[in-house]
């Protein structure tokens, strides 16, 4: 078993149950840059406030950075047998540095460590993600701009409701993840990232030494940007028993797989011989044991099942912290898990998705056979007597009555003549009628949509 942080108070070793059950090195070990980085940091603390030598600094300073570049290049050795991250990195560093490295916990708690590698971590990924999804946005808008023209039966209870623009489909998720991008970015902006918390009650260096040294070692990181800002505590007590942060992120994740979930759905109806709107490419599909003709839409299911995993991790947060008395607990330690679990579903889904819009193939012969329902322009026809002053309401009934008489009779409107339109309405003209049936004149109508 690794040499661990603690120990002096106890004459047992820890049950060898709960030293596995108590691990954490096989979920944070990916907070390893962070943890580093983090320590680069503290180290200048010290050094700043006198209590490490201008060559222990740089002892430690050098035994970090060639760790960085390690972690960084996914060589860094992880010792499974440590209890977490932060005792793998201390004992990695001793290798390094010797007896250097026992200054380094100096004023300085696990408890504040991980919530610093935790919100820098989450930092980056939220960096990385809102750029995923403008390259989804990115995707969606060309096959949009693909299909321009084309116009597609809209739907409201999954029935024929009226047309509408294939790209304002297209449109209407690229919204959606438009606001999550704007959730992503103002969880950033508002994310703090801070040390000097100590365990609880912050440390005995003052708060203006960790300013001014923690400015200068984010300079030698090249991390000098307000994006990376580090500063002391406002309250100690909440940096080391706060993942409200977690529950946001994870929040957020939630919200971006439900818009994920939804375009799934859509496609994988529009995908049936029933719709047979579009074919997928068969990078993303997958065949059957048994029926040799399938073609199974198992990467869109597979994201649309990962959203009870993604609402799961964010309850299980919000369950583990609803009880906890201030300040730090044991308990936060399972905050991981279930961040890095949404956090990989989210981004396999954005890049998936990205890669999957360039596959499809859009039926075009099928959408207007589709589009040939005389239901979809009911509306249409209602609007076209109300600009002869009719009510709305009269209108309303009126082709009601119409469409009913279309069903019962199994006749089309567009074949009636104009003798029979006007058993609905006097106001009917049979030309105005068959205008109105058409599906490009009938989105031509809307005016109210902000367009460019």
């Amino acid at each position: 078993m690794a040499k661990k942080l603690w120990g002096g108070r106890f004459k047992k070793g820890a049950h060898p149950l709960f030293e596995r059950f108590g691990s954490s090195i096989g979920t944070d070990a990916r907070l390893a840059e962070c943890d580093l980085i983090g320590s680069f940091l503290h180290v200048c603390v010290l050094c700043g406030s006198g209590l490490l030598t201008r060559s222990e600094s740089l002892s430690l300073k050098k035994a970090i950075q060639s760790l960085l570049a390690d972690a960084h290049n996914g060589i860094l050795k992880i010792d499974p047998s440590c209890e977490d991250i932060h005792t793998c990195i201390q004992n990695l560093l001793e290798k390094k540095c010797g007896k250097t490295v026992l200054k380094l916990q100096t004023c300085r708690s696990r408890n504040d460590q991980v919530v610093f590698d935790t919100r820098f971590y989450c930092l980056e990924e939220s960096v990385v993600l809102h750029r995923m999804l403008g390259a989804l946005n990115k995707s969606l808008k060309a096959l949009g701009k693909q299909h321009m023209g084309l116009v597609i039966p809209g739907y409201t209870h999954m029935q024929h409701a009226q047309p509408i623009y294939f790209k304002d489909y297209c449109s209407a998720y690229e919204a959606m993840f438009g606001e999550d991008a704007a959730r992503l970015e103002c969880f950033v902006g508002r994310l703090e990232l801070t040390l000097g918390s100590g365990a609880l009650a912050g440390t005995p260096i003052p708060a203006s030494v960790y300013k001014k040294a923690i400015k200068t070692a984010l300079k030698e990181l090249g991390l000098d940007e307000p994006l990376y800002e580090v500063l002391p505590p406002k309250n100690s007590l909440v940096v080391v028993s706060d993942r409200d942060f977690v529950a946001e992120l994870l929040s957020i994740l939630s919200i971006i797989g439900m818009h994920v979930s939804r375009l799934c759905e859509d496609l994988i109806l529009w995908s049936t011989k029933e719709f047979d709107f579009i074919e997928l490419g068969d990078e993303f599909c997958t065949g059957s044991s048994l029926m040799p003709q399938k073609k199974n839409p198992d990467a869109l299911e597979l994201m649309r099942g990962a959203t009870g995993i993604l609402y799961g991790n964010l309850m299980s947060v919000l369950t583990m912290l609803k009880g906890l008395p201030l300040s730090y607990n044991r308990d936060l330690q399972w905050d991981k898990t279930p961040l890095f679990s949404s956090l990989d579903i989210v981004r396999y889904e954005v890049v998936i998705l990205a890669e999957l819009f360039k596959s499809i193939k859009v039926k075009k012969e099928n959408i207007e056979k589709q589009l040939k329902d005389e239901s979809l322009y009911a509306t249409d026809l209602a609007d076209l007597l109300v600009s002869k002053g009719v009510p709305f309401g009269v209108a309303h009934e009126a082709i009601g009555r119409l469409i009913r008489y279309a069903l019962t009779k199994n006749i089309l409107i567009r074949d009636m003549s104009e003798l029979e339109l006007k058993q609905f309405s006097a106001h009917f003209s049979r030309a105005e009628v068959l205008k109105s049936l058409d599906p490009g004149f009938s989105v031509s109508l809307k005016k109210s949509i902000r367009r460019g």
